[in-house]
């Protein structure tokens, strides 16, 4: 079983990876993952399976069955690693719909629940995540911190795409940062490590390196390095080709060949129609209005920024819409758990009082017995509750019941009615204080302004206490404690007997 488990875990950091290199086949492999781990009865694998699909939703442009099936794993699983990543997977559909500041807040549970031991590839991954997420869109430059964390993890893990990918993520946010010289080392590090491992570079690191070059006056070593990435590099994301166009497209635009960048931009435009991507369609509107504007036809480029403006808008509403079909998802899990909690309460609720039902009782009681903990068992009998009934009528003895497991829930640990007028006190402490908390309540029913609820009504109870013993069951200690009880009705009634 632990060859399998190895194997198991060898292949989900392998699928870790690879999500950051190519997506072609990786479906089929996590699925195919799924199905060995469950009929080995391994859920940890299972459902990191399932997390990669979910994963691969996201990055597909699927965002909201991504963030859903990762919610989903959050309430059916108590697998710490498992938790984790289904943290990791919502953080980044959070953010690719621009919802940074909640991915945020997943991103940090996602990379503090793993430790040491647990797969380096998923501890990498989270990592990355992390740092992407503090610093894109900070306000007042990057910081390096937790990019450099992320590096270490990466360069211990020793897996190409996975230091690729934290390089990419550093080198963008060293950029859109206003840091270009760190961005353009950052670029050479890529690079060299590429070549070095013939790890090639996806469609997303190239745009990164191809639009860094732009900038730091390089522009023919950008477009062959976008052409080739264009042709030949593996997209890993739904947007990926596209971005790469509109970065080919400003280096022809810059480079004085408007024409040809405008057929870039068309092309470009083609896949986001196609793939249904309006936030790459609305940028090459707007540059496409911006080559308009330099070639002199002002009438075409207000047009262009026109439908960008239209665009935008619908890209902003459809975004609005799949965070609200994410925040809703939320919403329906947070509602099926109160529910279920509510239920399961109600459920265990005794109707009248409040106060919790016998079947509660005899679960608290269970867990009492099995510590090593003092504890003790009272039960309360209220005095002559037949004759209040018959005098007042079953109405007012109903309030009485109210008002006592009201006193009963103030000043005691767990109380439950136990039947009729009887109500049982599950206390964990030694006999003497037991003994203290059944007498306050034993004088609190008696001087309880009754008068109020019917006049010439008087209500007292009789308590029996007993602890807890090593060798006992529920049946024998709730027995003592009737015995006792009996003893106090027998003395006299409003009085607390204690034995062991």
């Amino acid at each position: 079983m632990q060859v399998r488990a190895g194997v198991a875990e060898a292949t989900v950091e392998g699928l870790i990876a690879d999500v950051y290199v190519r997506h072609d086949g990786l479906a089929g492999r996590a699925r195919e993952l799924i199905a060995a781990a469950t009929a080995e009865g391994d859920s940890r694998h299972a459902d990191l399976g399932r997390l990669v699909l979910a994963e691969l939703d996201n990055r597909g442009g699927r965002v909201a069955d991504g963030v859903r099936q990762a919610r989903d794993m959050l309430e059916s699983s108590d697998d710490r690693v498992v938790l984790a990543h289904a943290h990791a997977v919502i953080a980044g559909g959070l953010w690719r719909v621009g919802d940074n500041a909640e991915a945020v807040r997943h991103a940090y549970p996602a990379n503090r629940m793993l430790v040491d031991g647990d797969p380096l590839a998923l501890r990498v991954d989270h990592a990355i995540i992390l740092a992407l997420q503090v610093n894109d869109q900070r306000i007042g430059g990057i910081s390096h911190e937790e990019f450099e964390a992320a590096q270490q993890l990466a360069d211990a893990c020793g897996m190409p795409a996975l230091i690729l990918a934290n390089l990419n993520n550093w080198a963008w946010c060293s950029y859109t940062g206003g840091d270009l010289e760190s961005a353009s080392a950052l670029v050479r590090r890529m690079r060299a490590h590429s070549d070095r491992t013939g790890e090639p570079l996806n469609a997303s690191c190239a745009d990164t390196v191809a639009r860094i070059l732009l900038e730091t006056g390089h522009p023919r070593e950008a477009t062959l390095v976008i052409e080739q990435a264009i042709t030949d590099a593996a997209p890993t994301d739904s947007d990926a080709i596209p971005a790469a166009l509109i970065t080919l497209a400003d280096i022809q635009r810059r480079d004085g060949d408007t024409g040809t960048a405008m057929r870039t931009l068309a092309a470009c435009r083609e896949i986001a129609a196609r793939d249904r991507l309006p936030d790459v369609d609305a940028l090459a509107l707007r540059m496409l209005a911006g080559c308009h504007a330099e070639l002199g036809d002002f009438q075409a480029a207000y047009r262009e920024m026109v439908d960008f403006h239209e665009a935008w808008t619908v890209r902003r509403s459809e975004q609005s819409e799949v965070m609200a079909r994410v925040a809703h998802a939320q919403f329906a899990v947070d509602e099926a758990h109160r529910n279920t909690e509510l239920f399961r309460e109600m459920a265990e609720r005794d109707a009248l009082t409040g106060l919790w039902n016998r079947r509660r009782s005899d679960a608290q009681l269970a867990t009492v017995l099995g510590t090593d903990r003092p504890a003790c068992v009272a039960l309360l009998d209220l005095d002559h509750f037949k004759l209040v009934n018959d005098t007042f009528t079953h109405a007012v003895g109903d309030i009485v019941l109210c008002r006592v497991a009201d006193i009963l829930r103030a000043l005691a640990g767990h109380a439950g009615r136990h039947g009729g007028e009887e109500f049982i006190l599950v206390l964990e402490t030694d006999l003497a204080a037991a003994a203290e908390i059944c007498e306050a309540m034993r004088r609190a029913v008696a001087a309880y302004d009754w008068q109020a609820v019917a006049p010439g009504l008087r209500v007292t109870t009789s308590v029996g206490l007993t602890p807890v013993r090593p060798d006992d069951d529920a049946r024998s200690v709730v027995r003592r404690a009737d015995e006792h009880l009996y003893v106090a009705k027998r003395a006299g009634r409003d009085r607390v007997v204690s034995g062991r």
